[in-house]
């Protein structure tokens, strides 16, 4: 404790244990977690009421008393909206990240054959965010809890499949999401995906461009950025964050070659799935990354 925040009443002002006693008393009763938050982010108990047995002040009673005593800034507009749902997301989980690195060498060459056979059907470049979000919309079907969230004290698993893809815009982050992304061909999820990073980017998206996502791809990768720790998307309980693909000596066969790279991050909330059960998702993730045939039938 701070001993300049008590006053004395022994001889000559001194701190005495009744002072002590009598300080320690007045103080709001809280978890050692709550103590713990609060100080992290600058938080005075006094001015939080507790929730818990005995009017205890929990964690979740500091989250909400600093969304409305000192939400982040600025407090307005896309940017408050944003500082808000980051600050939720990396306050109120259990947020642990598992990074892996994954040999994209096939995922390149694919996309390098689609890009030739289907520029003149689409009108553009198929893209990389375009395979991700049918590769990892593939592995939510293999692996059903990672496509879930937290209802009061239910975990529950999520029929449809809605991938976001965090998109940078001039009004700052946003999510537009590809609706049964599984469900999909690669040719629709592409137009699909580029007319609502168009519209986000003109600031024209929609309610329903932006909201029902049930897992999250965040694409840092062409800043040249390798891992990274993204933030959950609340209510999804994991993000994947996909860093750049960079030529790299490799071990294959006994032999030493270069390999196109690729690190993955992925963030999961550990109250709802434990590390061993996100890591498999991770790693096939990987896998089908390092042989998209695996996943490439379901495309058509």
């Amino acid at each position: 404790m701070d001993l300049a925040q008590i006053t004395g009443s022994g001889s000559e002002g001194r701190i005495i244990e009744r002072d002590v006693q009598a300080f320690l008393a007045a103080q709001p009763k809280a978890t050692p977690v709550a103590r713990r938050v609060a100080e992290q982010i600058g938080v005075d108990l006094r001015a939080v009421s507790g929730t818990g047995p005995g009017g205890r002040i929990t964690k979740a009673d500091i989250v909400g008393a600093t969304l409305v005593i000192a939400p982040p800034a600025p407090l307005s507009g896309v940017r408050g909206v944003i500082a808000r749902r980051m600050f939720e997301g990396h306050t109120t989980t259990a947020p642990v990240t598992l990074t892996m690195e994954a040999d994209a060498t096939e995922f390149v060459a694919l996309r390098e054959r689609l890009k030739a056979s289907m520029a003149d059907e689409l009108g553009f470049n198929i893209g990389y965010n375009d395979l991700l979000i049918k590769l990892v919309a593939h592995a939510l079907r293999r692996f059903p809890y990672m496509n879930a969230r937290l209802e009061g004290e239910t975990i529950r698993q999520l029929a449809d499949v809605h991938i976001g893809l965090a998109v940078d815009t001039e009004r700052g982050l946003l999510v537009p999401v590809v609706r049964d992304a599984d469900r999909k061909g690669l040719t629709d999820v592409a137009r699909e995906l580029c007319a609502l990073v168009e519209r986000a980017r003109a600031g024209k998206a929609t309610p329903d461009d932006l909201s029902g996502s049930t897992f999250t791809i965040t694409n840092l990768g062409m800043y040249d950025v390798d891992g990274f720790t993204p933030i959950i998307n609340l209510p999804e309980i994991a993000i994947l964050g996909v860093g750049r693909i960079k030529p790299r000596p490799a071990v294959v066969d006994g032999a030493v070659c270069v390999r196109q790279m690729m690190w993955l991050s992925l963030t999961f909330d550990h109250r709802l799935v434990d590390g061993a059960p996100a890591a498999r998702f991770l790693q096939y993730v990987k896998n089908l990354i390092e042989d998209p045939y695996l996943w490439l039938a379901s495309c058509t």
